[in-house]
């Protein structure tokens, strides 16, 4: 396929054995790169596909692959090392809170005041920022503290939840 490179905006050409979607607020396919530097699962993003072309090799599908499993190590789509993530959300937005599924893993314990705690086991720390600007200063970081350095200083009073 030709992929053009979002920061570069170059097209490339990458042979990719395709093994399926992933829908956030981009779109990606995600496929085994084929490629000497790669030759591991990438994400492409699909307004990136340029032109596809379907070649007369095929190839043996990883039956140990499982895309629920690859999508579930990160928050978003960003494929990092996963780590412990805990996060608390005040009394007054604990109830919308417990309705979101933040990621397949959480877990959530209600606080004797009112609060939520949310736990969970991710990668993409960046994504997580970006998630948590919406909930403004309903939502305040306890682990990892990288993130909540990333954070907690950015908090503002929005006037509604999402």
């Amino acid at each position: 396929m030709g992929y053009r490179n979002r920061k570069t905006r170059q097209t490339n050409e990458r042979i990719v054995h395709p093994y399926g979607f992933l829908y956030g607020h981009r779109h990606y396919l995600v496929a085994w790169h084929e490629h000497p530097k790669a030759e591991k699962f990438v994400l492409f993003s699909l307004p990136g596909i340029e032109t596809v072309d379907l070649l007369v090799d095929s190839f043996v599908r990883d039956s140990a692959f499982n895309l629920q499993g690859f999508a579930a190590r990160s928050f978003g789509l960003f494929q990092e090392e996963p780590f412990d993530v805990v996060w608390r959300f005040a009394p007054d937005a604990a109830d919308v809170a417990a309705d979101f599924v933040f990621h397949p893993t959480q877990t959530l314990e209600r606080q004797v005041d009112g609060s939520l705690i949310v736990r969970f086991r991710a990668g993409g720390d960046l994504e997580m920022a970006w998630h948590l600007c919406i909930w403004g200063d309903k939502v305040e970081v306890l682990e990892p503290v990288r993130l909540a350095e990333l954070v907690n200083g950015q908090r503002r009073a929005w006037p509604a939840l999402p």
